[in-house]
C-alpha cells in the first residue's frame, strides 16, 4: 500500500522539480485587485450527485444492503465573505431539496424480508471557506457540519414466491425519522460576473452519523421477541453523499475594489510588487496521460443465504489516457475532459466463513473512466480546478462457492454455485487538481479522484443456473456489491496550438513572498470517522457505527516553489478522540460488542499548489496509517440477571493499518515565517480481520478455518482542521 501511493507523488514531485529550471522568467504577481469580495451574498444551486445507504440487521434477516444510485439536488445558500489580500475567509449555510435515493431488500433468502428505504427530503450545510483570489476568481477548500432530515423505512413482507400472500407487508417495520448530523468536506471555484453576480461550481462529500430504527410488531412489541433487549432489536441505517452542484450568488453592496498586499504594515517584505497581465494562455484542446494509485472498497452484502458480508479494501495502480479542452477567460477556466485508464486488481474476501460451505468473492474493473467538467483558476501558467462528472467501469463481479470444513477430503473445492455478472456500472466522480504550463505546450499536473458506483446484484445460481434459494424469488437470491476508489494520480499532457497569450506579457518581477524551505507545525479540528463491521456468520450481523471525534498534532514539511507552482512533501502525526461502537448479533443469544480506535494516526503526503505571493492553494494525496485497535467482546444478550455478562469469547487486533489519503487546503503567510491555514483529507484504510476465540484462545469456529472466523474491520476518516506553521529561513 505504501509503495503504491508513495509512486504517484514520488513521479509527480521529482518531473516538476526537474523541470523547474527550465521554466519562463518567473511572474509572482498579476495585476491589482478590480473586484471585492468581502460581503453578504444570497442565491441557488442545482446539481446531483450519488447516495449510497448502508443497512444492517441483527439477524433477524441476517442480511445487509448497500443501495446506492444517483439523485437530483437544488435548493439555496447565504454567506458572508470577508477578503484580505489574496486570501479569504468566510462562513455559508445553505438548504437543499432532494429526489429520491434507492432503497432495497434485506433478507431475500427467508421465509420473511424487509424493503428498507433512506430518503431524505431536505438537507443542508453550516461550511466554514478559506479560499485564494486572483481579481475576479475565487477558489476554495470548504469543511463544517451538516444535517438531513432523513426518513428511514423498512416494511417486512412475506417472501414465499410460491404463496398467494407473497409481497404482502406482516405488520412488522423498523421505521424512524428525524434530524441526522453529519460532516461535509469539499471544494468549488466562483466568479464575479459583473459587480454583485457571482456564478461558480463546487463539489461536497458528506458523511452522516449511523442510526437505529426499532424492529416492530404490528402491536408496537419488540420484534425480536421478550427474551432480546429492544436496545439491539434494530435496523441500522448509514448515509453518505457526494454532491458537484452548480451555484449563483448575488452579492451584497458596493464592488469596492481591495488591494491585494494584505500586510502593507509588515513593512516593504509585503511591498506590492507591479502589476503583471497574463501570459500563457489554457485554451484549447489537449491530450495526455496519466499514473497513480489509490484505494479501492468493494462492499459485498448477501440475503443470508451465507448471513455474512465483506468490505475488502486495498491499494491498486492505475495509468491510462486523457483528452479534453479548456476555456480560459480572464483568471477563469472551464473545460470538460475524458479518461480511460487501466486498474491493478482488487482485494478479495470471503462470505460464511462460519458455514461448511463459503464462497469467495471478488470485484475487478480493468479498465474505467470518467466524463468530467472542471472549473479552475489561471495565473500565468498555473492552473488549481475542481472537478466532477460521471464515471464508468467494467466491473467483473465473481463468487465462486467452496467445501469450508478443513477436515473434509474436498476442503477448498468449488460446489459448483456461484454469484458472477460482467458488464459496465455507472457512477459519480468528484475531485480537484492542479497543473503547470512547462512551456509551450506541454502540461504536468497532479490530482485526486474519489468516485462512487451504483450498486449491483449477482444471482446466486446452481451449477445448472437455476435459483439457488429454491422457493424464494430469484431476484432477491443475490450477492450485492458496491465499489468506491480513491485515486491520486500524476498527469502530463500535450497541449494543441500557438500558446498566444491572453494579454501582452510584462517584465518579470520578485516575489513578495517565497514558499520555499522547511517548516514545522501544529493542527486541530474534527471529523466523521465510520467503522464498518463484518462476521462470517457466527452472529450473521454487520455494523457502521459513524460518528464525530476530534483530531490534533504536529506536521513537517518541505516547499519548493517554482514561479506560480508549488510542490513539496508532507508528514504528520496526529491523535484522535474514541470511534463510535456498535453491537453484532442483536437478536442472538450472545452478541458482541465491536469497537476501534486509533489513538495516533499519520500520513506521509505529497503536495502541489498555485501560489500568489502570500496565498496558497493546494492539493495533496498520499499514504495513511494509523495504530488501530480493534476490539470485539462477546457478551450474554438474554433479558435475564446474567445480561451483559462477557462470555469469554473475543475478536481483538491492534497494530498499524495502512490506506491511502487525498486532500485539498489553502494557505496563507502572515509574515516571512509564520503561516496560517485549512485543510481537509479523505482517508480509507485497508480492512483487516480479528480471530475469534474462545477464553483459552481457541478458533472458536472449531469445525471450520480460522482463517476464516474473524469479525472484519474497515474505516473511514474525513477531518477539517486548521494548522499553522513556522517556516525557517527568509
Amino acid at each position: 500500500m505504501r509503495t503504491t501511493l508513495a509512486a504517484a507523488a514520488a513521479l509527480f514531485a521529482t518531473t516538476v522539480a526537474g523541470s523547474a529550471a527550465d521554466l519562463a522568467p518567473v511572474y509572482t504577481k498579476a495585476p491589482a485587485a478590480i473586484y471585492s469580495w468581502t460581503g453578504f451574498y444570497i442565491g441557488g444551486n442545482l446539481g446531483g450527485g450519488m447516495a449510497s445507504s448502508h443497512f444492517d440487521d441483527p439477524c433477524i434477516y441476517c442480511s445487509s444492503a448497500t443501495p446506492t444510485r444517483g439523485f437530483f439536488t437544488g435548493g439555496a445558500q447565504i454567506g458572508y465573505n470577508y477578503q484580505f489580500g489574496r486570501g479569504l475567509v468566510g462562513i455559508e449555510a445553505d438548504v437543499n431539496g432532494n429526489s429520491d435515493f434507492k432503497g432495497s431488500v434485506l433478507g431475500g433468502d427467508d421465509s420473511r424480508a424487509m424493503t428498507v428505504t433512506s430518503k431524505a427530503d431536505v438537507s443542508g450545510t453550516i461550511r466554514a471557506r478559506a479560499g485564494l483570489v486572483i481579481d475576479n476568481a475565487l477558489v476554495y477548500a470548504t469543511g463544517g457540519a451538516a444535517w438531513a432530515d432523513v426518513k428511514q423505512t423498512g416494511i417486512e413482507f412475506n417472501n414465499v414466491a410460491a404463496s398467494p400472500t407473497f409481497g404482502a407487508p406482516t405488520g412488522v417495520t423498523a421505521n424512524r425519522s428525524g434530524v441526522l448530523w453529519g460532516g461535509v468536506i469539499g471544494a468549488g471555484v466562483e466568479f464575479a460576473l459583473a459587480n454583485n453576480w457571482i456564478v461558480g461550481a463546487e463539489y461536497l462529500h458528506t458523511m452522516y452519523q449511523d442510526r437505529d430504527a426499532n424492529i416492530v410488531t404490528a402491536a408496537g412489541a419488540n420484534g425480536c421477541g421478550a427474551s432480546r433487549p429492544a436496545a439491539n432489536c434494530v435496523i441500522r441505517d448509514q448515509l453518505t453523499t457526494d454532491v458537484a452542484r452548480v451555484r449563483l450568488s448575488y452579492k451584497f453592496g458596493d464592488p469596492v475594489p481591495v488591494s491585494t498586499d494584505a500586510y502593507g504594515s509588515a513593512g516593504p517584505r509585503y511591498a506590492k510588487a507591479p502589476a503583471v497581465a497574463s501570459v500563457y494562455s489554457w485554451t484549447g484542446f489537449y491530450i495526455g496521460g496519466n499514473a497513480g494509485g489509490g484505494m479501492a472498497s468493494s462492499r459485498f452484502d448477501d440475503p443470508c443465504f451465507y448471513c455474512s458480508s465483506a468490505m475488502p479494501t486495498g491499494g491498486f495502480f492505475t495509468g491510462g489516457g486523457q483528452i479534453g479542452y479548456n476555456y480560459q477567460f480572464g483568471s477563469g477556466l472551464v473545460g470538460i475532459e475524458a479518461d480511460v485508464n487501466g486498474n491493478g486488481d482488487f482485494k478479495g474476501s470471503v462470505l460464511g466463513g462460519g458455514e461448511t460451505r463459503a464462497m469467495t468473492v471478488t470485484t475487478k474493473a480493468d479498465v474505467s473512466g470518467t466524463i468530467r467538467a472542471r472549473s479552475g483558476v489561471v495565473i500565468d501558467n498555473a492552473l488549481v480546478y475542481v472537478t466532477g462528472g460521471a464515471a464508468w467501469a467494467n466491473v467483473q463481479q465473481t463468487g465462486v462457492e467452496f467445501f469450508n470444513n478443513p477436515l473434509g477430503a474436498t476442503f477448498g473445492a468449488p460446489t459448483g454455485v456461484t454469484a458472477n455478472r460482467s458488464g459496465t456500472l455507472w457512477g459519480g466522480v468528484i475531485g480537484a487538481g492542479v497543473e503547470f504550463a512547462l512551456n509551450s505546450n506541454w502540461i504536468i499536473g497532479a490530482e485526486y479522484l474519489h468516485t462512487v458506483y451504483e450498486d449491483r446484484d449477482a444471482n446466486i445460481v446452481l451449477a445448472n443456473g437455476t435459483n439457488a434459494c429454491g422457493g424464494r424469488p430469484a431476484t432477491n437470491c443475490v450477492i450485492r456489491n458496491q465499489l468506491t476508489t480513491d485515486v491520486a494520480r500524476a498527469r502530463l499532457s500535450y497541449k494543441f496550438g500557438d500558446p498566444a497569450p491572453t494579454s501582452p506579457a510584462m517584465a518579470p518581477v520578485a516575489a513578495a513572498y517565497n514558499w520555499t524551505g522547511f517548516y514545522i507545525g501544529g493542527n486541530a479540528g474534527g471529523g466523521m470517522a465510520a467503522s464498518h463491521f463484518d462476521d462470517p456468520c457466527y452472529y450473521c450481523s454487520t455494523a457502521t457505527p459513524t460518528r464525530g471525534f476530534f483530531t490534533g498534532g504536529a506536521q513537517v514539511g518541505y516547499n519548493y516553489q517554482f514561479g506560480r507552482g508549488l510542490v513539496g512533501i508532507e508528514a504528520d502525526v496526529n491523535g484522535n478522540s474514541g470511534f463510535k461502537e456498535s453491537v453484532l448479533g442483536g437478536d442472538d443469544i450472545f452478541a458482541m460488542n465491536v469497537a476501534a480506535k486509533a489513538d495516533v494516526s499519520g500520513t506521509i503526503r505529497a503536495r502541489a499548489g498555485l501560489v500568489v505571493n502570500n496565498a496558497l492553494a493546494y492539493v495533496t494525496g498520499g499514504a495513511a496509517w494509523a495504530d488501530v485497535q480493534q476490539t470485539g467482546v462477546e457478551f450474554n444478550n438474554l433479558a435475564s440477571p446474567a445480561f451483559g455478562t462477557p462470555t469469554g469469547v473475543t475478536a481483538n487486533r491492534s497494530g498499524v493499518l495502512w490506506g491511502g489519503v487525498i486532500g485539498a487546503g489553502v494557505e496563507y503567510a502572515l509574515s516571512p515565517n509564520w503561516i496560517v491555514g485549512g485543510e481537509f483529507l479523505h482517508t480509507m484504510y485497508q480492512d483487516r480481520d480479528a480471530n475469534i476465540t474462545l477464553a483459552n484462545g481457541a478458533n472458536l469456529c472449531t469445525s471450520n478455518p480460522a482463517s476464516n472466523c474473524v469479525v472484519r474491520n474497515h474505516l473511514t476518516t474525513d477531518v477539517a482542521r486548521l494548522r499553522v506553521s513556522y517556516k525557517f529561513g527568509q
